[in-house]
């Protein structure tokens, strides 16, 4: 025998010794690299022989493990006839009580820890209600895990761990009265290089540092582009699976390739990274028959919002055919990730990987994960973006958890925030107290002839001119006017708080529409506007009347001049607090906006913002509701009361004014005058829905107009379009009209879409219009207006009314024109949507 054959020979040999499956490998062109893990633990639980895969790895039988379990009870079963992907599969080990598997570690570092599970068909146990924890010694792994009803697939769990100690135990707990299975383990060691210690923060851009102090459970890896690669085609037996499930719009990707041989690794980056079939087929742009393609290609994935994730994306420009030709940008949920990516600048070359860490923290994956490359608006080299790998990887949390909120230890994630919450609320209560103790004491002391002086000025905002004191002496009375001390009067009695009489769906806009009248007034009356800061059903008043006043200014800020926000620590009420403003410490008038929203829900659902009593998802009612809006089945939640008696539309239209209160970004809201607006327009609905049922109860005619069948306008600058020539034909007379009544007008052309019934409406009767319905848009009535003209800032809303009778008179409408208020009284309801008055 030749020597070369005898060297071949002996490596053989010495590969077959050292165990199955220890060598993984990968070649190119310019490097070859290899790995080989000391730790190489295959366990097929409950097999009864050894199952050799296709890739070479040798999973060992039952009995040879038996030395790493430790348990009281279990149950071995197996199904050779089973459909399933993989003979690991076809057998289980059933736990009834908790038990361990643990092995001893060659070396410390990261290791691939990999949990097969199938619903195997057995006499013992119903597998697919098998509800069970899977842990280790400090990390959770599972909690509370069970597999999908009806599933027909084999799950595979895969998690990196960073062992530090000489041992790793697995630790199986089933729920009382259920039991705990597992089909197959993989415990294999994993290069030190392929995570490192550092990647880069997706906001604010900057390094995030200490990624080798978290464990991982690779959530999805892709290979873009391209087909499935199994294990036996990567370099350490991972699995990559094809992107096209996850393409947003699959028309606008197109997929690219080259050989593998011509995917040349730089300096630093190692095939163990990821396999040259991966750098060797990409998703790019689709060609858009555009000389100008500006359009992102987008992957979205469904993840658990609650945890942190490393996004790990390969780069490899296999589509140009100079360097320095492509630059593209790269989007993480909507942020920018990198910008203005070169990779010829980065790599020094044409076919070269390249990969990026990006760290996404749980407070930007509200809605899932997206994932977007584009062209950059510069013209700079081909208009096009590419992406040929994508691994998401969840991040455990404080407590070392991969799956819920509590650790081994027992410790939940937000205990400490708890703590904290605690003592801000016990802080807040303290101060509460005291103020109310000086409130007190100020009473007190008031001077005798203090009615004629009105030196205990009220703290109270005026909502709506009139006859009637604007400014209450104090929460529970007035010198001037009877006053409840109900909260919102429907918020904490009128609605859940106490057995009184509930309140009727255009009376709880009535009043919205109260609060929303001031707080916009409190927003643009004065000179540099105020913000609350603590708007909320406890802080708007009502008389016996049923009209709201927005008060408790104890936390109000004045707006500072020339800038969009105020600096300042956070203060506010739990379940109403602006996230934007939590998070960034800037106070804004959009603030009150968010919590105006958050009552606008506790308005129309009757319950509190906040109540920790109900099930964990519906403990913070915005965030309830709005699952409820964006299902399109917000009336599911509604107050049983207003079912029957609410117009669909004027709910809609509510609801659209609440979520949009609620958007994450201040910027995002409205302002109070387009809130105020929207809550018009439902009143309005309401009102043409309800006195049009009635004259349809009184003449016993059934009209032939057909139901409104669109919502109406989300904008209100749809109503500024004037409605085609064609669209004014008319509709069918039922019966006759009242030629003075606007509301039977009105509901005459409720069957027309939106601003056009609303425009014909006017059209129709001009007159009348203006005094009744939308007129409180364009008319001078005083309730339209607020006036309160010494008011400048905080401390100004603490000084007496102004005694002259003339600053608070009534403005009247003029047959052709609006007589506007002098300075400082200002117009509560305009927006731009509305700069003519009147409807000619």
């Amino acid at each position: 025998m030749s020597s070369s054959s005898m060297a071949i020979l002996l490596v053989f040999l010495l590969a077959l010794s050292s165990g199955p499956f220890t060598a993984f490998s990968a070649s190119s062109s310019s490097n070859n690299a290899a790995f080989t893990p000391q730790d190489n633990i295959l366990i097929d639980c409950g097999g009864k022989s050894s199952n050799t895969l296709p890739d070479g790895r040798v999973f060992k039988t039952d009995q040879e493990s038996v030395k790493y379990l430790k348990t009281n009870k279990d149950v071995q079963v197996s199904d050779d006839s089973a459909n399933v992907s993989s003979p690991i599969y076809q057998s289980a080990r059933i736990f009834t009580e908790e038990s361990t598997y643990a092995f001893e570690m060659t070396r410390p570092g990261w290791h691939w820890v990999r949990l097969h599970f199938f619903p195997l068909s057995n006499k013992e146990f119903d597998l697919q209600k098998a509800t069970f924890t899977v842990s280790t010694d400090k990390y959770v792994l599972l909690y509370n895990f069970k597999l999908d009803v009806n599933t027909t697939q084999s799950v595979l769990k895969e998690y990196m761990l960073n062992v530090t100690d000489p041992k790793l135990s697995i630790k199986f707990t089933p729920m009382k009265n259920s039991a705990a299975f597992i089909n197959a383990i993989e415990v294999v060691s994993a290069p030190d290089s392929l995570m490192t210690d550092q990647g880069q923060a997706l906001f604010p851009v900057n390094s995030f540092d200490g990624l080798s102090k978290f464990s991982y459970q690779c959530v999805y890896r892709l290979n873009v582009g391209g087909s499935f690669i199994n294990s036996q085609n990567d370099t350490i037996g991972r699995t990559w699976i094809s992107d096209s499930n996850f393409l947003k719009e699959k028309n606008l990707a197109k997929s690219v390739s080259v050989g593998s041989n011509v995917i040349k690794y730089p300096e630093g980056v190692t095939p163990l990274i990821a396999p040259a079939s991966v750098y060797a087929s990409a998703s790019a742009m689709a060609d858009s028959q555009t000389s100008n393609q500006n359009f992102n290609v987008t992957w979205d994935f469904d993840v658990d919002s609650t945890f942190s994730y490393v996004i790990r994306m390969h780069f490899c420009d296999i589509v140009s055919k100079s360097l320095n030709d492509l630059y593209f940008n790269v989007y993480v949920n909507g942020k920018m990730a990198i910008s203005g990516l070169d990779l010829s600048s980065l790599t020094g070359a044409l076919a070269t990987p390249y990969y990026k860490d990006i760290v996404v923290n749980a407070s930007f994956m509200s809605n899932g994960l997206s994932v977007q490359v584009g062209p950059m608006n510069e013209n700079t080299g081909t208009r096009n973006a590419l992406l040929n790998g994508l691994e998401i990887l969840k991040m455990s949390n404080t407590v070392d958890s991969l799956d819920g909120e509590f650790g081994v230890d027992g410790q939940q994630v937000s205990s400490t925030n708890r703590g904290t919450v605690a003592a801000v609320g016990f802080a807040m209560m303290f101060g509460a107290f005291v103020g109310l103790g000086a409130m007190v004491i100020k009473w007190h002391k008031r001077p005798q002839d203090w009615e004629k002086r009105n030196s205990f000025s009220s703290w109270l905002l005026p909502l709506h001119t009139g006859d009637a004191s604007s400014f209450m002496s104090s929460k529970s009375g007035s010198h001037k006017s009877g006053f409840t001390s109900s909260a919102l009067g429907l918020g904490r009695d009128h609605l859940y708080g106490k057995s009184l009489p509930a309140l009727s769906w255009k009376q709880r806009l009535e009043i919205s529409i109260g609060a929303a009248r001031g707080l916009h007034y409190l927003h643009t009356g004065t000179a540099q506007g105020i913000i609350h800061r603590d708007v909320k059903t406890t802080n708007i008043l009502l008389d016996d009347n049923f009209v709201a006043k927005v008060a408790d200014f104890g936390l109000s800020k004045d707006a500072t001049m020339g800038q969009g926000h105020v600096s300042t620590a956070v203060k506010g009420s739990f379940g109403y607090l602006d996230p934007e403003y939590f998070r960034r410490q800037q106070l804004t008038d959009k603030s009150d906006v968010y919590s105006f929203g958050v009552v606008l829900l506790e308005v129309l659902c009757c319950r509190p913002a906040i109540n920790p009593q109900l099930p964990r998802e519906q403990v913070n009612l915005a965030e309830w509701a709005m699952q409820w809006k964006r299902k399109g089945l917000l009336e599911k939640i509604i107050d049983p009361k207003l079912l029957g008696s609410i117009n669909p539309e004027s709910m809609k239209k509510y609801a659209e004014a609440a979520e949009k209160c609620l958007a994450e970004h201040g910027v995002d809201r409205p302002t109070m005058g387009d809130v105020l607006w929207n809550l018009e327009y439902a009143l309005q609905l309401q009102e043409a829905f309800t006195e049009g049922k009635t004259e349809e109860d009184e003449t016993k005619l059934t009209p032939t107009v057909p139901a409104p069948t669109s919502a109406a306008p989300t904008s209100a600058s749809d109503s500024d379009d004037p409605p085609p020539a064609e669209k004014k034909t008319e509709a069918p007379q039922p019966h006759p009209v009242d030629d003075h009544s606007g509301t039977a007008m009105f509901a005459q052309f409720a069957g027309l879409n939106g601003s056009l019934a609303v425009l014909l409406f006017a059209l129709s009767k001009p007159c009348n219009f203006c005094r009744r319905g939308l007129s409180r848009y364009y008319s001078g009535k005083a309730r339209s207006f607020t006036c309160m003209a010494d008011a400048r800032s905080v401390e100004d809303l603490k000084k007496q009314e102004h005694p002259d009778a003339k600053k608070r008179k009534k403005y009247s409408l003029n047959k052709r024109q609006v007589q506007v208020p002098p300075h400082p009284c200002r117009r509560v309801s305009s927006t731009n949507h509305f700069s003519t008055p009147y409807v000619h």
